[in-house]
């Protein structure tokens, strides 16, 4: 997938809405912008920083940040397109798999998500490319399902 950095759109949502959706909240808020969907497409970010609570206890004499927060960042991407799509509920992240090329540190500072996103019915079918500047960090695919209240 190229990246569509290129082609950003103003922010579409900030964390103050994000905390108004159905993402998870405090240290499992891995999104903290949606900077832009069209059609099948979202583009989302996440800060990086030295004090984020996995460093220090993720191999603490080399810290990187653990892919199943890489994962579950790439969960609440497709989430939020089905959210921006008009599903409402509870989601629920039910196939995933995932592909690492890079590690991200502690230092990198802005992950990006750019995904790719189907819908059918309450289901979302993604596959996410997380990348920090030009460095591709890994492919996910998750399947999303959005179950009613």
């Amino acid at each position: 997938m190229s990246n569509p950095l290129s082609a950003m759109v103003e922010v579409k949502y900030d964390e103050p809405e994000l905390l108004q959706t159905f993402l998870p909240h405090g240290p499992m808020l891995q999104v903290h912008r949606i900077l832009s969907i069209e059609h099948d497409l979202i583009l989302a970010e996440r800060r990086v920083s030295e004090e984020d609570w996995f460093f220090p206890v993720h191999f603490p004499k080399d810290p990187i940040f653990p892919g199943s927060l890489l994962i579950e960042g790439a969960g609440q991407v497709v989430a939020m397109w089905g959210w921006n799509a008009g599903l409402r509920g509870k989601p629920r992240l039910v196939k995933t798999s995932a592909e690492f090329r890079n590690p991200v540190f502690p230092q990198d500072q802005l992950l990006t998500y750019a995904g790719r996103v189907k819908k059918r019915n309450n289901i979302c079918i993604g596959t996410v490319e997380i990348t920090v500047k030009d460095r591709p960090i890994g492919t996910i695919s998750a399947t999303i399902v959005v179950l009613k209240d």
